[in-house]
């Protein structure tokens, strides 16, 4: 399975507020460019009560992967993100970004902190359970048309419940570590082989059979490679 390591990686913490909208959308207080060690609150939804109905805060992290050397669209793609401790999570998921310029030459800005986020992309599902160990997220169809199609692949992990859903949630506060010594990285199953040309003037990646046979299991057309 190939494996591609992260280009480039922002962390980011935003400002506490007693607003649950201002928290979720206000640029972030803090910003670290290419974090490299143990975070226990990396992805996290803050929330203390007290007066004024009490405060949230957000922390987010954000991932560059240069995908230029993927050339169709994978059969399937995982994250694999190093734990660093867990704290009452109730689940994360990857949603898409055009963060870090969309293609990583640039550190992560504290103004792109909520402005970069389509919530409306959802790359992964919700991941319920965090360890701190071993971490991966699925990577959904969205994703893997992205990784086949461009060559950068920006995505944030944001907590599912709170952020995501964009619920302001009081019940306490809910995080997932990242371990950013262990580099972070995209492994996936490269797209079937199969026969790779043109047919009757139609471009190989826009058909999915010949005849009813799927082109992963063609290996000649007519006696033609």
């Amino acid at each position: 399975m190939p494996t591609i390591n992260a280009n480039r990686l922002g962390s980011a913490i935003g400002a506490g507020s007693g607003t649950f909208s201002t928290a979720r959308q206000s640029n972030a207080s803090s910003v670290t460019d290419n974090p490299s060690s143990s975070d226990a609150n990396a992805i996290q939804h803050f929330f203390s009560s007290g007066r004024g109905g009490g405060t949230h805060k957000f922390r987010r992290v954000f991932i560059h992967f240069d995908t230029s050397s993927v050339s169709a669209t994978p059969q399937d793609a995982v994250i694999n993100i190093a734990g660093s401790g867990v704290s009452n999570t109730t689940g994360i998921i990857a949603v898409k970004s055009n963060a870090m310029s969309a293609d990583g030459s640039t550190a992560l800005a504290a103004s792109e902190f909520f402005s970069s986020i389509d919530y409306s992309s959802p790359l992964s599902s919700e991941v319920s359970l965090w360890s701190s160990g071993s971490n991966s997220i699925s990577l959904n169809s969205t994703a893997l048309s992205l990784i086949g199609s461009s060559d950068n692949l920006t995505v944030v992990i944001v907590d599912h419940d709170a952020d995501f859903q964009n619920t302001a949630v009081t019940s306490g506060t809910v995080a997932a570590g990242v371990n950013f010594s262990t580099t972070i990285t995209l492994s996936y199953t490269a797209a079937a082989s199969g026969y790779g040309h043109k047919v009757s003037g139609v471009a190989a990646t826009s058909i999915g059979k010949v005849n009813t046979v799927a082109t992963a299991s063609i290996g000649k057309v007519n006696t033609v490679d």
